[in-house]
């Protein structure tokens, strides 16, 4: 039995498979186990409580409220970064286009460009006294005062999710136009003789030959928006009035706020379930497109 295992190359793998497990797995499941003990900083010992954290949970206006922030931010912000991200790669990929190096390294600078100083940089941007938005629009008669972006509950979220598709749109161009470049010349030119306009051939040629790559971008940033902190963190803290308190936002602040390490764990578990549930739809989504 030891013979066939060592022969197989298991054993050369068995380490990197450990810290996988240590690193990721334990935390996972540790996590996962908590969301049904009551811990806190102030306990002794975790005490099991059942399904009782997740009554706690969705009785929580906060958590409920946070829920809908969530989906507002994550829409939002996959809609916007991937509809800016196409448009922008498509239109790159002209061949009319002039001085294409360039411009892909400075459409690049958002995402190459670490969170924590781009969402300062925002800030300053946003600020009601001495930004540089408010002056502009007021300048150009688009708004009669300067306004607090920020501190607005009608405006907070959506000023976040400005700087969250600002971020992360280049990422959508570079594998878009990456994806474009890979499409069979042949089956174009094929397509134009057959007299296939700029729209069919799309549809029929291209299309299919970036949609693997668009539905894996997609899948990507629906993840990382649902588990996106940092903007939110540095912009608003969830604020004003829980207005962008997002479900990672709520997990933090339970978490390294409150010190309730029961509920935070349970509100994770809801998060990656959520995570998970978007893996699963892209996963079936992607099997009837090979189909």
């Amino acid at each position: 039995m030891f013979a066939k295992i060592w022969r197989s190359g298991s054993l050369y793998v068995a380490p990197a498979m450990l810290m996988i497990a240590l690193v990721m797995l334990y935390p996972l499941v540790y996590t996962l186990i908590i969301g049904f003990f009551k811990h806190t900083l102030l306990m002794s010992s975790p005490e099991f409580s059942g399904l009782e954290q997740y009554i706690k949970l969705f009785t929580n206006p906060v958590f409920v409220k946070s829920i809908g922030n969530t989906i507002v931010w994550t829409l939002g912000s996959v809609f916007f970064q991937f509809a800016l991200g196409f448009t922008v790669a498509l239109v790159l990929h002209q061949h009319f286009i002039r001085g294409k190096t360039l411009l892909r390294i400075l459409l690049m600078v958002p995402w190459v460009l670490p969170s924590i100083i781009g969402s300062s940089v925002w800030k300053w941007m946003y600020n009601a006294d001495y930004g540089i938005i408010n002056y502009v629009l007021v300048s150009l008669g688009f708004i009669e005062q300067n306004r607090t972006w920020l501190s607005n509950p009608n405006t907070a979220m959506w000023a976040v999710i400005v700087v969250n598709v600002w971020k992360m749109f280049p990422f959508v161009l570079l594998m878009v136009e990456a994806s474009l470049q890979g499409v069979s010349k042949d089956l174009k030119e094929a397509a134009v003789i057959d007299g296939a306009g700029r729209f069919e051939s799309f549809r029929n040629v291209t299309w299919p030959s970036i949609a693997p790559t668009c539905y894996s971008v997609l899948l990507l940033l629906t993840i990382w928006t649902l588990n996106a902190f940092t903007f939110i963190y540095n912009l608003t803290l969830g604020g004003p009035a829980h207005a962008t308190e997002v479900i990672s936002m709520f997990i933090y602040n339970k978490a390294f706020t409150e010190y309730d390490f029961g509920l935070a764990s349970a509100a994770s578990a809801i998060l990656f379930i959520s995570c998970m549930a978007v893996s699963f739809v892209y996963i079936k989504i992607s099997s009837k497109a090979e189909v």
